[in-house]
This record gives structure tokens, C-alpha cells and sequence, in this order.
């Protein structure tokens, strides 16, 4: 691959106008992490399950209804993006779900009964459904090719630190009185929501949108601007890269949006966009982060004891994230990341499985210390590998002309999956406790030789150079190595070069 200047890599590589405009975007993040998060302590305080399940304090069905009713919510969510984000554009997309966030957090924090709070959940998740997928799009849309795994990765440190943050929330809920001790923290959803839809009417419009509304004129404007600290002959270089790749895939489509997705053309890229996000699901990640407080549990401990490790737990995403922003995207190539990263949870799983096997209660505290220990490293490893190269990949696979589309079919199939896990989990937790973990690490062993064989290496190239890794015809590639052999004597006859796919670096 070309050599990219080591200055220009990752966050180096950016004006502080550019990450101004990335931070704000990942706000999206943190709404879908204090959204996501704020549940495990709401549903694990006393007041709450007395509230909502009556004297029994327990309803296996109504908490699983209240979990999964966010991610129904998140399925209609995300198949509204994949037409928003085309249609009224990203930006305005990224508004939308911050207006229906501030309406679903008023609602959970007004709730009097079981079915309020989960028509608040499901608004709550319809806003995550329309604003997670948009905000790494647009994002990778804005960004240099050396610096598109660092800005995509803001938006997983975001959501990182708003999950982290739920947690504490709750922790500190603990200590209210009454119903104040879940309505305050819920409250507490709403204002970042408020702040990403006040922001959005200073955001530019994505270069790429506006190029596929031919607004040319308009989409250079935006790329001078975002990248004012680069050398004119870059911007030149970009604007024509994707002025010209977006001609060439006009002049050959002859599908909508939504039926080219299902072409054997594309069919590599899709399956791989659904595997990426639905393992986030499928990693373990997923039930962990809900039903942390109900492995606790398990664990032998109870009360306020689970609310403070929630909290923990939270804090070693932060850290293993913040390393991945800085350290790890944009340095390490996204096939190395996500294989080595899904190799380290097969092994941490494991180790997860014997401990929960082996003390199940309270009578062997360095036991139990010892499960905490290894969530605590979970939660740690899936920050550190995965919460920013696996939306990295999910924005830059898909062409121009599908982007949104597919990304937000890909993500309404992760809400599918979230949706019967997370109610799944509630009751195999209670059925066949720890021996739950075994899917997960089969799981995480399948995505990791998938990817070892089906995933090409894409860091470094342009959106329009990342379809040739795909097969796909490239107008003038400005990584002339991505031409092959084969086809350079016939790049000196036209401009149009054609790359055959890879399976592997």
C-alpha cells in the first residue's frame, strides 16, 4: 500500500475544526450509551421493581418486555435511517432522532405503569436506531482516508463514555429516596439529545449527500472547508476521486437503493455489514452490558455492592476505548483488530465460564472477585478491539449509492437480533445460568474466521477506492497499487481500472 505520512495518521491528522464537528456528531453515541446503559441500574433498583412488578419485585417478562421494548424500538428506528439518510440527509437525520430522544426520555421519567415505561423505551430506541447507524456514515463521509478510523472511533468513545456515565447515574440514583432514585437517572437521557439537535444547525452537510443530489458546487465548498488544513492538490485529489466515482456508479445503475443490496454484486459486502454489527450483539457484549447486575447476582453480590461494580465496569470501557481512539485506529490494520480482538474474547469467555461454574455464590469470595475480574476485562477488550473499527468497517464497504441504505438495513437486522437476545437472556440466565456464555464464544469464533477469510484490508483508502477491494470498477485511484497487474495495461488505454477482489491481504 502507498506509504501515508505517520503525521497525518489518526487524530494527528486533523484541525481542530474537524474534530469540533466529529465530537459533535459523536453525540449520537453518547445518546445511544447513556440510553443503552441507564437501564441495567434502573431495572436492578429496589424502588423500580416495586413500582413496575408489584410486591413480588419480580417479573421476568414485564423486565424483559421493558429491555427489548428499546430495541423494537431500535429496529423501526433503523429502517427509517436507511431512507431518512438519503432522503432528508444525514445531518437532518442526526435531528430527527435527537427530537425523538428528548420525547422518550420525558416519557420513561413520567411513567406509571409497565406500559409507559416500555412506549418510552421504544421511542428512546427508535431515536438510537435513527442516529447510531447516521452518525458513522457521516463521519466517514467528512473524513481523510488516514484519518477516517479515528473520527469514526470518536463516535464509539462517545457511546463509551455515555455508558460509563449511565452507570454512575445510577450508582447515584441509589442514594435518592423513593422513585426519585430511577425517575432522576432516566431524566438524564434527554439533555445530551437536546444539545446534538441545537448543534446540528451548525453542521455541514455531508460532501458525498451533496454530490449525490448533484450539488457539486456545494460539495467542494464542504471539503475546503473541513480539510482548509491540507494542501489544495488533496482536496483537488478527493473532490475528483469522488466526483468522478460518483458519475461512473450513476451510469451504471439500473436498480433502486434497496433492490441493488440484494445483487450477487454486493451480496459479499452485505452479509458482511449484517456480521459486523449484529456481533456486537452476539459477542456477549450485548447481554452483559443489560443484564450485568443480574450476573452480579450470581456472583453472590447484592444492592448497592452491584450498582458501584456497574459503575466499574463502565470505567474500564472508557479506558480500553480511549487507547483505541489514540493508539489503535489507524495504526493497526482493521483485519488485525478485529481477529486478534475476537480470538482475546473466545479465551476471556472461557476463562468467564469456569468461574461462574465453579462459585455460583457467595461462599468463595476470591472466586467471585475473580468473575468480576474477567467482565471487568471483557468489558475492557470489547472497548479496546471493537466499538470503533467495527463501525469503520460498516461506513466505508458499501458504495456511495447504497451507503445509507445499507448501512441501515445491516443495523435494523442488529435490532432483530437485540430484540430476542435481550429477552432470550432474561430467561437463560434463570434456566441454564452460565452455560449461556457457550453461544457466545461459538459466537465470536465463527465472526473471527469469517473475517480471517471473507474481509479485505481497507485502511488507508478512499471511500470510492474501498469498491475496488470489492471487484468494483474505480475512476482513477489515488493508491495507484490497488491496480493490478492485469489491468495496468489497460489503465494506460482508459481511466476506469477494475480490481479483482480480495479475500485476504
Amino acid at each position: 500500500m502507498t506509504a501515508v505520512d505517520s503525521k497525518l495518521i489518526g487524530h494527528r491528522g486533523n484541525s481542530i475544526k474537524g474534530i469540533l464537528i466529529g465530537v459533535t456528531i459523536s453525540l449520537a453515541g453518547f445518546i445511544n450509551g447513556i440510553d443503552t446503559g441507564i437501564i441495567a441500574s434502573t431495572i436492578a433498583q429496589d424502588t423500580f421493581k416495586l413500582y413496575m412488578y408489584g410486591e413480588s419485585m419480580e417479573n421476568a417478562s414485564l423486565r424483559a418486555g421493558i429491555v427489548s421494548g428499546y430495541y423494537a424500538g431500535y429496529a423501526v428506528g433503523s429502517a427509517a435511517s436507511a431512507y431518512c439518510m438519503d432522503k432528508i440527509s444525514r445531518r437532518w437525520t442526526l435531528f430527527l432522532g435527537s427530537v425523538i430522544s428528548v420525547i422518550g426520555a420525558v416519557i420513561q421519567t413520567a411513567a406509571i405503569n409497565p406500559t409507559m415505561m416500555i412506549l418510552g423505551r421504544a421511542l428512546s430506541g427508535a431515536s438510537s436506531g435513527l442516529v447510531y447507524p447516521t452518525a458513522p456514515v457521516y463521519l466517514a463521509e467528512l473524513s481523510a482516508p488516514e484519518n477516517r478510523g479515528f473520527l469514526v472511533g470518536l463516535k464509539g468513545l462517545m457511546n463509551t463514555f455515555g455508558f460509563g456515565i449511565s452507570n454512575w447515574i445510577g450508582y447515584g440514583g441509589s442514594f435518592a429516596v423513593g422513585d426519585l432514585q430511577w425517575r432522576i437517572p432516566l431524566a438524564t437521557q434527554a439533555p445530551p439529545a437536546l444539545l446534538l439537535a441545537i448543534l446540528c444547525f451548525f453542521l455541514p452537510y455531508s460532501p458525498r449527500w451533496l454530490a449525490q443530489k448533484e450539488r457539486y458546487d456545494d460539495a467542494k465548498k464542504v471539503m475546503e472547508y473541513l480539510h482548509s488544513h491540507r494542501t489544495s492538490e488533496f482536496i483537488e485529489e478527493e473532490y475528483k476521486s469522488m466526483y468522478d466515482q460518483i458519475r461512473l456508479e450513476q451510469s451504471q445503475r439500473n436498480l433502486n437503493s434497496f433492490s441493488s443490496l440484494f445483487t450477487r454484486r454486493y451480496a459479499r459486502r452485505l452479509l458482511l455489514a449484517c456480521l459486523t454489527v449484529n456481533m456486537m450483539k452476539l459477542s456477549g457484549s450485548n447481554v452483559i452490558n443489560n443484564y450485568q447486575s443480574v450476573m452480579y447476582n450470581s456472583l453472590g453480590y447484592e444492592g448497592q455492592q452491584v450498582l458501584l461494580i456497574g459503575g466499574l465496569y463502565g470505567f474500564m470501557a472508557i479506558i480500553g476505548q480511549i487507547i483505541n481512539v489514540f493508539f489503535i485506529a489507524d495504526h493497526w490494520t482493521r483485519r488485525t483488530t478485529l481477529i486478534s480482538g475476537y480470538v482475546t474474547l473466545v479465551v476471556l469467555l472461557g476463562v468467564l465460564t469456569g468461574l461462574s461454574e465453579r462459585f455460583s455464590d457467595d461462599t468463595n469470595p476470591h472466586g467471585s472477585r475473580a468473575g468480576v475480574a474477567f467482565i471487568f476485562l471483557f468489558s475492557f477488550a470489547f472497548s479496546f478491539f471493537f466499538n470503533s473499527v467495527n463501525w469503520t468497517i460498516l461506513s466505508e464497504i458499501m458504495p456511495l449509492h447504497i451507503r445509507g441504505v445499507g448501512v441501515g438495513f445491516a443495523v435494523f437486522t442488529q435490532s432483530i437480533t437485540a430484540i430476542w437476545l435481550s429477552y432470550a437472556a432474561s430467561i437463560a440466565f434463570d434456566a441454564i445460568s452460565w452455560r449461556f456464555y457457550f453461544v457466545f464464544i461459538a459466537c465470536n469464533a465463527f465472526a473471527g474466521l469469517a473475517y480471517y477469510f471473507f474481509l479485505p484490508e481497507t485502511r488507508f483508502l478512499t471511500l470510492e477506492e474501498v469498491a475496488a477491494k470489492f471487484g468494483d470498477e474505480v475512476v482513477n485511484p489515488m493508491h495507484k497499487d490497488l491496480i493490478s497487474e492485469d489491468t495496468a495495461e489497460s489503465t494506460d488505454k482508459k481511466d476506469v481500472v477494475h480490481v479483482e477482489a480480495e479475500k485476504k491481504d
